[in-house]
């Protein structure tokens, strides 16, 4: 039965192995997070692993060894209680896969909005009324300008509660 465990990697080795587990027949999740930093002076968006040093691994322990999996170029070790590798439950990685694709969908729709396109709220205080789409405010928020008694309103919302309206007024 395969099973999910926390490896350590060497440092700066994390995509070396990755590289070399998957080589063995090994799955490998390293959860990634896009950072806006700032370097030399300009804002640049970097794509990094949530868990510096850290890597998910399955594998049935019946058909491959442990001592392999440690022994791999980049690994440094498992992580462990009392000797024995920590399992990692099942549940904990499919709630970080959906986050990771949750996250990739926020990226694709915040790519596809460009200023003054017409959206619909979906869902919170302001649901049905239409809004502009002003800038992205990080990586699941945008900032919008909603009409309120005759003025324009920003208000900052998540991606997921915004729908793109076509030129016509219909949703798209």
């Amino acid at each position: 039965m395969e099973t999910w465990f926390l490896l350590q990697t060497k440092s700066r080795q994390q995509g070396r192995a990755v590289e070399n587990l998957e080589r063995q027949g090994i799955q490998c999740f390293c959860p990634r997070i896009s950072i806006e930093k700032l370097s030399r002076g300009r804002r640049k968006v970097v794509d990094e692993a949530l868990f510096p040093g850290y890597l998910f691994v399955c594998f049935d322990q019946a058909s491959v060894s442990s001592t392999t999996v440690r022994s791999t170029r980049g690994v440094s070790n498992f992580v462990s209680c009392a000797g024995a590798p920590v399992v990692v439950p099942q549940e904990l990685i499919h709630s970080l896969q959906q986050r990771a694709i949750e996250q990739q969908d926020m990226e694709e729709i915040a790519g596809a909005l460009k200023a003054g396109d017409q959206l619909e709220v979906l869902e919170g205080p302001f649901r049905g009324l239409n809004a502009i789409f002003s800038q992205p405010d990080g990586d699941s928020r945008a900032i919008v300008l909603i009409d309120l008694l005759n003025q324009k309103v920003k208000a900052v919302m998540f991606f997921a509660s915004l729908q793109k309206l076509d030129s016509a007024g219909a949703i798209s």
